[in-house]
């Protein structure tokens, strides 16, 4: 099974035939000298492998949202330029429109050449073409950049997450999905409002952030190992499973999908639009941007540590009530309350629904899939 991304902030799983060759190892894991320095360092431990998943999702999501604090300035900046406003706030969104297209040929890719080549190969990509706005002088080159930004976290979150899917199973996978996304909220909190400080130097600083990319890379490939995958026959739910049993897990992904995709759209409404509304406010601090964009990653840190606690009591269609209720409250409160304050009170409120759809409905396919797995046995 591989688990492809079809947002820029949420996974789910769909089987994909593994065909019968068996998955070829990292060509950095073949180097004695990288074999000897992770034994030294003792970085083939669960623990480091852990942190390592972890830190590469933080730099999925925060690569939408780490530029949010600088959209004024970028408007102000190129208000020469015909729908300067809509162009910059595309800048946020276009990444997205690459992750849709492109997360299906990255599952693909990583089932023929290997999980680690295509994260190694996607974190080069994804600092290249993220630092690139600092030197780009056109929006247009810029929009283009982030497309290619897009790629790269295709590539990123599909190896990360068939990755975890590797190394993790059971009650084991779900609590490492809770860490994964309040991992993804508290370091998207904190770089968001570093962005912000950044910012109110110049607009451009904030593009930087995205050379995390690189200095992860080492770490990352010292700590992560290629896993040794059985071949196996074509997948079961194609040639065992039963025709209802096939149709149901049909449905739970597209249902998974389509509610997932619609809470990421209405979360993109917040590293889009919140910066303007904030600045509409009578607030054109660079921090206080940063702080209010990154009040939404606060509380969604908040809903991802509930969510394994909800998860045991509800379903996962309930959590995405929950999920979607507590977005549209905080969303209300941000529209019909006038002020800074009221902002920041409707961002919290919608950040724990944010924290709660950002696991759900990866899980929710991943249960049903090993569900399949069992009843085809």
């Amino acid at each position: 099974t591989r688990y492809i991304s079809v947002t820029g902030v949420q996974t789910c799983a769909l089987p994909i035939s593994s065909g019968r060759r068996a998955v070829l190892s990292a060509a950095l894991h073949k180097l004695p000298w990288l074999r000897a320095l992770r034994s030294r360092l003792h970085l083939g431990s669960s623990a480091a492998r852990s942190t390592a998943l972890l830190a590469v999702a933080m730099l999925t999501v925060m690569s939408t949202m780490v530029i949010a604090p600088a959209l004024p300035q970028m408007a102000q900046a190129f208000a020469a330029t015909p729908d300067a406003d809509l162009l910059v706030r595309l800048s946020i969104t276009t990444p997205a429109l690459a992750i849709m297209f492109m997360a299906p040929l990255a599952g693909w890719a990583i089932d023929r050449l290997g999980r680690l080549r295509i994260l190694y190969a996607s974190m080069l990509l994804y600092s290249a073409a993220g630092v690139a706005g600092y030197f780009l002088d056109s929006l247009p080159a810029i929009l283009v950049s982030r497309l290619l930004l897009g790629v790269a976290i295709a590539g990123t979150m599909t190896a990360m997450n068939t990755l975890s899917g590797d190394y993790y199973q059971g009650e084991q996978r779900l609590r490492f999905a809770g860490l994964q996304a309040l991992s993804m909220s508290i370091g998207a909190m904190l770089l968001v409002g570093l962005a912000g400080v950044i910012a109110d130097i110049h607009w451009r600083w904030t593009f930087l952030l995205y050379l995390l990319g690189w200095l992860l890379l080492l770490p990352v490939a010292l700590t992560l190992t290629e896993p040794r995958r059985e071949a196996a026959p074509e997948p079961v739910l194609a040639a065992q499973a039963h025709a209802a049993r096939r149709s149901h897990f049909l449905l739970v992904i597209v249902s998974a999908y389509l509610l997932s995709g619609f809470a990421s759209l209405c979360f993109y409404m917040v590293a889009s639009q919140l910066p303007f509304l904030v600045r509409d406010s009578g607030t054109h601090s660079g921090l206080l941007l940063g702080v209010a964009v990154g009040m939404v990653q606060l509380a969604a840190a908040l809903g991802s540590a509930w969510y394994a606690r909800l998860k045991r009591r509800c379903s996962y269609l309930a959590v995405f009530a929950v999920a979607y209720a507590l977005m549209g409250v905080g969303y209300g409160v941000i529209a019909l309350l006038p002020g800074y304050a009221a902002i920041l009170v409707g961002a919290g409120i919608a950040g724990i629904g944010v924290g709660l759809f950002f696991p759900n409905g990866a899980m929710w396919v991943r249960s049903e899939e090993h569900t399949s797995e069992l009843q085809s046995h």
